[in-house]
């Protein structure tokens, strides 16, 4: 339990396998997945914010977002960033070049709840968009051995 008196959300690592059972890998991660995360982050922040749940009331995520990508535009590595009225660009969540990704390390279980909220609510949109793609190309698939067997009955 956090000094300010609430439940951790999980532990990092259990946010990390989170990830990693959902079956979501970097290349599944794209600027507008990041997009998404950063809007996660800045509600789930705000929330905590106004709750007390955070140390200060200040916290917000930061404009800037780093960002290294393959030719095909999915991500090699990306860096969110926080600010408050007493620090300027602290890690929020960062997906590193090896596959770790790491959560505020700075901070403790109250500044760092929202942040895992937020990545885990990030996590089931990923998961939910894959199950989505996957039910579409799967449609097309069929509708294509469809078409198939028309066109060998009326050749």
């Amino acid at each position: 339990m956090s000094c300010r008196g609430f439940e951790p959300v999980c532990t990092n690592d259990e946010a990390r396998a989170y990830f990693r059972d959902k079956g979501l890998r970097y290349a599944d991660i794209t600027d507008g997945d990041i997009a998404v995360l950063a809007m996660f982050l800045s509600e789930e922040i705000k929330k905590s914010n106004k709750a007390g749940e955070t140390s200060v009331n200040t916290m917000y995520l930061s404009k800037k977002i780093s960002i290294t990508h393959k030719p095909n535009g999915t991500i090699i590595m990306a860096f969110l960033y926080m600010n408050s009225h007493y620090f300027t660009q602290r890690e929020c969540i960062s997906f590193n070049e090896g596959g770790f990704i790491g959560f505020a390390g700075w901070a403790d279980e109250g500044n760092t709840n929202p942040i895992r909220r937020a990545f885990l609510r990030w996590c089931d949109k990923m998961d939910e968009q894959k199950q989505r793609m996957m039910a579409d190309q799967f449609e097309i698939s069929e509708t294509e051995d469809q078409h198939e067997r028309v066109r060998e009955k009326n050749p």
